[in-house]
């Protein structure tokens, strides 16, 4: 039968790396996180975790492995929410500060947030924000919980929201809407770009443009996303910015070569309740739903 307790060594292990680590986090010995994981594995009837290579490298599951990871996070998730709803632990306020990046549809993040605080009453949320950069900083000292951010390659403590591409923003009567729907990459250099130099996708933005000769025509460099699109509406101008940051009134472009996107999702801190981050998850899909 399986055990609660296994399922949480083998997040453990799977978070920190190891059972060494996964055991001083814990505050049991080793060897019974190895117990622990052995008997899993043996009653699902195979590996769960890639043991092949160095004996120092940390530990990756198999695809089954994977799998079966998925399912144990929900099936704590489960346990939790049990938990609070029968043994009276819902009066018990948690603590949580999340980090938004300040490049996200503000709607989505003021509705996400108002949707969050009234499903989850019993949850102190407190929000910072600020440049992917800066989250992430503040993510790695350990100064927040959760962060809502560009997650790049995913670990297994984040989850995925969405992924959108880069598009060229441009405004009803500008020249690029008379193409196919799409522009090519090289005719970005045809009219004024207006550069938001908050986008966190800048650097492979430009290495792009520059693997293909494209120069940019850069008439303005502005910090605020609301007056780089009041320019990008009121001239023959264009930005270049995630499809879902495009705002009522401007017209998103493909192009054809830029071929690039961001993945934005959450990444949390170990240990922070799994029904948090459920909570957030759907709040996040009710506001992204409404726009």
């Amino acid at each position: 039968m399986l055990k609660t307790q296994h399922l949480r060594f083998l997040v453990a292990v799977v978070d920190y790396g190891s059972a060494i680590k996964a055991a001083e986090r814990l505050h049991i010995s080793q060897p019974t996180i190895s117990a622990g994981l052995k008997a899993l594995e043996e009653e699902l009837g195979g590996g769960l975790f890639d043991r092949s290579g160095p004996s120092n490298r940390p530990l990756r599951l198999t695809l089954k492995g994977q799998r079966f990871y998925q399912r144990a996070l929900n099936i704590l998730e489960q346990c939790e929410s049990a938990l609070e709803e029968f043994a009276g632990q819902s009066t018990e306020k948690v603590k949580i500060i999340l980090g938004v990046i300040d490049t996200l549809p503000q709607d989505v993040v003021a509705d996400a947030l108002l949707l969050f605080k009234a499903a989850e009453p019993n949850v102190s949320l407190n929000w910072w924000e600020g440049s992917s950069r800066k989250v992430t900083s503040w993510f790695s000292q350990e100064r927040l919980d959760i962060v809502w951010n560009n997650v790049g390659d995913l670990t297994p403590n984040a989850k995925l929201l969405w992924r959108e591409r880069l598009v060229a923003v441009v405004n009803p009567d500008h020249p690029y809407i008379k193409s196919t729907g799409t522009i090519s990459i090289r005719d970005l250099a045809k009219y004024p770009f207006i550069h938001r130099s908050r986008c966190e996708l800048d650097p492979l933005g430009y290495a792009r443009l520059k693997g293909a000769g494209v120069k940019l025509n850069v008439q303005g460099r502005v910090e605020r996303e609301d007056l780089a699109f009041r320019l990008v509406k009121h001239s023959q101008s264009f930005t270049l910015a995630p499809e879902k940051l495009v705002p009522p009134g401007l017209i998103p472009v493909e192009v054809s070569g830029l071929n690039i996107e961001r993945n934005i999702g959450l990444q949390w801190k170990v240990g922070t309740p799994l029904r948090v981050i459920s909570a957030l998850t759907s709040a996040i899909e009710q506001a992204v739903r409404k726009v």
